[in-house]
């Protein structure tokens, strides 16, 4: 199994797009011809300097302009329909006939104007609308979160850990409650929604909170003070699990594991589909079972005992669908 560095990508994504589409939305049309592919446009909810969600897709758009020789361009901290329907004529008049909003309120916009740009695919994440030329990505992440579970199960020495979630508690953070508690039932986790994927100050609050009760280990599943809360718990000595990169590197001795989501690829190879005439409108579901969610580099503090256990785990699940 690749996470004894990091998992390896195992699947194009080509051939998963269009066997998923056969599945679940057999009747839908493809929406480009061969080469259709021009200049792309990202728009973001958040920035690009967050490190995680926003700087994940920006260097997925980078890749796309290296591949494809095309221009990209991107607009930050987009949270209202009128900005987003500026940008978009902005972007229309560019050139730009593929446009990625990096987050999961996208969807309502792109629905509300996408009858306006025919010529134009909309493409965002983990939503429900889609339409003829409107694209919905959906990770699940419940496995990737499981096993990062039952790896801060196991390596906790207090049987206390901490979530920072940015809304309400989902199916996925259920997968790491589940996780936790397989190997360890005693174990107790403080879980906090911040209201926001964006809040630092909240979320650093909250944190502190969950230190002064006793955790040693932190999940802070938020694109925007994940980072910030890792530097911390650095400091106080706390473990911490990443979240869609591999932060092996902000923290050698403290980060866990991350729970990985290979967005460059992803951007990549959705603008190969577009360019090829294979791109399809409707709902694509990406998880554990094809490598485009998984974990990254294990800590230097987790010993080869538990990297062991646990990558025997995930293979035999991946090969027997079972846990």
């Amino acid at each position: 199994m690749a996470n004894r560095s990091a998992y390896k990508v195992r699947e194009k994504i080509l051939l998963l797009l269009i066997g998923l589409f056969a599945i679940f939305l057999g009747g839908c049309n493809l929406i480009t011809e061969d080469g259709d592919l021009e200049n792309v446009g990202l728009i973001l909810e958040g920035t690009i300097h967050d490190e995680t969600w926003g700087h994940s897709a920006y260097l997925g758009l980078l890749e796309i302009k290296d591949t494809f020789n095309v221009s990209v361009m991107f607009e930050e901290n987009v949270t209202e329909a009128r900005q987003l329907e500026k940008i978009v004529s902005d972007f229309d008049r560019q050139g730009v006939n593929l446009i990625f909003g990096q987050g999961k309120g996208f969807g309502q916009y792109f629905d509300r104007i996408n009858k306006f740009y025919p010529h134009i695919q909309f493409v965002y994440f983990d939503g429900t609308a889609y339409d003829s030329n409107i694209t919905s990505i959906q990770f699940d992440h419940y496995d990737s979160y499981y096993y990062a579970g039952m790896l801060a199960g196991e390596m906790t020495k207090r049987n206390q850990i901490g979530i920072l979630s940015p809304y309400a508690e989902t199916t996925a953070l259920e997968g790491f409650f589940e996780g936790a508690r397989t190997v360890n039932p005693q174990i107790r986790i403080h879980y906090k929604s911040i209201g926001s994927g964006y809040d630092q100050q909240q979320a650093m609050k909250q944190y502190q909170e969950m230190v002064e009760k006793g955790i040693d280990v932190v999940f802070p599943a938020g694109e925007g003070f994940n980072t910030p809360i890792i530097h911390q718990a650095k400091k106080d000595g706390i473990s911490a699990i990443g979240y869609i990169n591999d932060q092996y590197e902000l923290a050698k001795n403290h980060v866990l594991t991350s729970t990985v989501i290979e967005m460059e690829n992803v951007y990549r190879e959705v603008a190969q589909l577009l360019n090829d005439g294979d791109l399809t409108s409707g709902i694509i579901r990406l998880g554990f079972e094809n490598q485009y969610v998984h974990l990254g580099t294990y800590g230097e503090h987790v010993p080869p005992s538990v990297r062991d256990w646990l990558d025997q785990k995930m293979e035999s699940y991946l090969e027997t669908g079972e846990k």
